[in-house]
């Protein structure tokens, strides 16, 4: 898609899409031979946990289709330059929106600077571009025709057509005519699916594509990324953003991000207020939470549930890389798994997405968090105290 010109300086700097992938590599270079030696199916899934990159090795792939040197993709000739950018006549989208009545096409300015801001994004990062709710996020019948009517024409500047359909999951059981050109697609189209839960893909699509599933991402690549992202932070803060995080690369970030946010400590007064039940201190700490905006109170409910999946992993041995055992996060993770039962943690998530709901919808945050603190400290008096 191609919505404006850019200045183009070829020839001088290398942009591959590629080049920021996480523990992917071994992959993409299976999948690129393929390009090269023209095997590569005309229809893919690239199917990953969220977090780990699948728009990214789409992107890797649909640059090296339409790169025009014998070496794919080699970052430097126009086409490739016109990927990276996100502005190739020839690179096509689709992808879930809120509105049944509108087209990718018209959100691609968002779509553009989301991809661009966070290659690593989910669903409720976009629609924070959208400034939407994704509850009703859809692959609509609107988009379905305008997919179709796109790709039928002839490639602009290529000899081939790519399709990336982002989570795919979102396709609704009305996108009979869009499978009938996923089976067949024309000989310059390629179609690539990127996807998070093969669960919630229609069977139909999973027949027809060919999948090609992702590494989960290891975390010593993940530590390696992140310092180049974020020289500032030293390993102990990026391997705690990473733990916490729980292998996906954008909560990872989102993590540092907000690092000037009450974490761990923050969490750690919680639990003793509620453990003891100290009226006092809990409306002390909720009168804290409350004076945080609510990007910032969404943010840390967010990221207590990310650190109980951590308690839970703890709990039954699962966290890897022994090397990081004294790292804060773990450590303190690794203290709640010897006192909390899975029951107790299980009721403290549900709690979590309560307040997330009624965070979502406006709810009076004192009186909402009071409640959540009452209802923790019930939860928690279960069991011995948490220091």
């Amino acid at each position: 898609m191609l919505f404006g010109k850019e200045d183009m300086i070829l020839n001088v700097k290398q942009d591959r899409w590629s080049d920021q992938l996480v523990s992917q590599h071994h992959l993409f270079e299976k999948l690129n031979r393929s390009i090269q030696q023209n095997r590569f199916p005309h229809f893919s899934l690239l199917l990953g946990r969220p977090g780990n990159g699948q728009l990214l090795l789409a992107l890797s792939v649909a640059q090296s289709i339409l790169c025009i040197s014998n070496e794919k993709p080699c970052g430097s000739c126009e086409a490739c330059y016109k990927v990276s950018k996100l502005i190739h006549p020839d690179l096509h989208f689709s992808f879930p929106l809120n509105s049944p009545k509108e087209t990718c096409q018209q959100h691609y300015k968002e779509w553009r600077s989301a991809i661009l801001e966070k290659p690593f994004m989910g669903i409720s990062q976009w629609f924070s571009y959208l400034e939407g709710d994704s509850k009703n996020a859809n692959i609509s019948v609107t988009e379905i025709s305008n997919v179709l009517n796109t790709l039928s024409l002839k490639p602009f500047e290529s000899k081939n057509s790519v399709l990336i359909v982002w989570l795919p999951e979102y396709l609704g059981r009305d996108s009979n005519r869009l499978l009938k050109f996923f089976e067949e697609p024309p000989d310059h189209v390629f179609i690539i699916l990127a996807a998070e839960n093969q669960e919630l893909i229609l069977p139909t699509v999973l027949s027809r594509a060919q999948i090609f599933r992702m590494n989960a991402i290891q975390m010593d690549d993940a530590i390696q990324t992140l310092s180049a992202k974020e020289p500032s932070c030293n390993q102990d803060e990026l391997v705690s953003a990473w733990l916490a995080g729980n292998g996906n690369m954008q909560q990872t970030l989102n993590v540092l991000e907000n690092q000037n946010n009450p974490s761990v400590e923050y969490l750690r007064k919680l639990l003793q207020s509620a453990f003891t039940y100290n009226a006092i201190e809990l409306t002390e700490w909720v009168e804290q939470f409350a004076s945080l905006n609510k990007e910032e109170q969404k943010n840390f409910l967010q990221w207590i549930q990310q650190f109980l999946s951590l308690v839970i992993r703890e709990k039954f041995k699962l966290n890897p890389d022994p090397e990081f055992q004294n790292n804060p996060v773990l450590q303190y993770a690794n203290k709640l798994s010897n006192s909390l039962s899975v029951s107790q943690i299980e009721h403290w998530d549900d709690l979590l997405n309560d307040a997330l709901l009624y965070l979502q919808r406006n709810a009076n945050v004192k009186l909402m968090m009071t409640n959540f603190s009452i209802k923790l400290s019930h939860i928690l008096r279960k069991t011995k105290p948490l220091n």
